[in-house]
C-alpha cells in the first residue's frame, strides 16, 4: 500500500482525488501525476490511466460516477478524455489496448484504491516520451527519478524490455543532452548539468525482465 504525496496536487486535482472515483481495477495511473504522487517533486495536471485490456466505452462510462457532469474532450477507439470541474478543471484520460507490459507491480494508493505505476515503469515510459516531444517537465521527472535511485542504465534496460526493437536507447540519451527545442530553455543549469553527467556515466544497459506482459488486471 502506497501513501501518496497528495499535498503536491493542485486544489482541483486534490478535490477529485478525495472523492469516490470507482476507477476500474484494470487501469493503472501513469504519467506525471503518478510520479508526483510517488515523489512529490512537482505539480501535474492530468490523470492518465493505462490498460492492456480494451476500453469498453459503455461499461467505463457507466462505472464512473463523475461522467454525468464531465465534458468529453476526446473519444475514440481505446481512448477517452474527460474534463470535470472541481473549482478548477481536472482532465482524466483512459487509454486501452496498450501493447507493452509492466516491469514491476503497481502499488495501490491508500484510501483512493487507485493503482499507481512503479518507478521503473514510469522511468521507462518517460524515456520513450522524451525523444518524441520536447517538454521540460519530462526532463525534470527523469532527473528526479535518477536522484531517487533509478539510474539511466536501469531505465533504458527497462524501456528495452517494454518496447523491444522499436526502442532505440541512443535517442533518449541524445535528447537528454540537447536543450534547444520546446520549453527546454526553462530548465535550470543544475538540471541540465545533472542530466548531461548522468548520460556520460551511462555505459551499458542491464537485461531487465518483465513482471507481467499486461498492464492492469489479468487478461484472459
Amino acid at each position: 500500500m502506497l501513501t501518496p504525496a497528495v499535498e503536491i496536487l493542485p486544489a482541483s486535482q486534490l478535490a477529485f482525488w478525495k472523492e469516490e472515483k470507482r476507477i476500474p481495477g484494470n487501469f493503472v495511473l501513469y504519467g506525471g501525476t503518478a510520479l508526483a504522487l510517488r515523489l512529490g517533486h512537482r505539480q501535474s495536471l492530468y490523470f492518465d490511466f493505462f490498460s492492456s485490456g480494451p476500453l469498453e466505452m459503455e461499461h467505463l462510462l457507466a462505472a464512473l460516477p463523475f461522467v454525468k457532469e464531465a465534458e468529453i474532450l476526446q473519444s475514440g477507439p481505446n481512448t477517452l478524455t474527460l474534463r470535470i470541474n472541481r473549482a478548477g478543471p481536472v482532465t482524466v484520460s483512459f487509454f486501452g489496448e496498450l501493447s507493452f507490459g509492466q516491469l514491476a507491480a503497481p502499488d495501490v494508493a491508500a484510501a483512493a484504491n487507485i493503482k499507481i505505476a512503479s518507478l521503473a515503469d514510469l522511468m521507462a515510459t518517460k524515456l520513450k516520451a522524451v525523444f518524441q516531444r520536447s517538454e521540460a517537465k519530462d526532463y525534470i521527472d527523469i532527473a528526479t527519478m535518477i536522484r531517487a535511485g533509478i539510474s539511466l542504465e536501469k531505465g533504458l534496460g527497462g524501456a528495452i524490455a517494454l518496447f523491444g526493437p522499436n526502442f532505440n536507447p541512443a535517442l533518449p540519451l541524445k535528447a537528454l543532452t540537447y536543450f534547444g527545442d520546446g520549453d527546454l530553455s526553462s530548465l535550470s543549469a543544475q538540471t541540465r548539468e545533472y542530466l548531461i553527467a548522468a548520460v556520460k556515466e551511462t555505459r551499458d544497459f542491464p537485461k531487465v525482465g518483465l513482471h507481467a506482459r499486461f498492464i492492469g488486471a489479468l487478461l484472459p
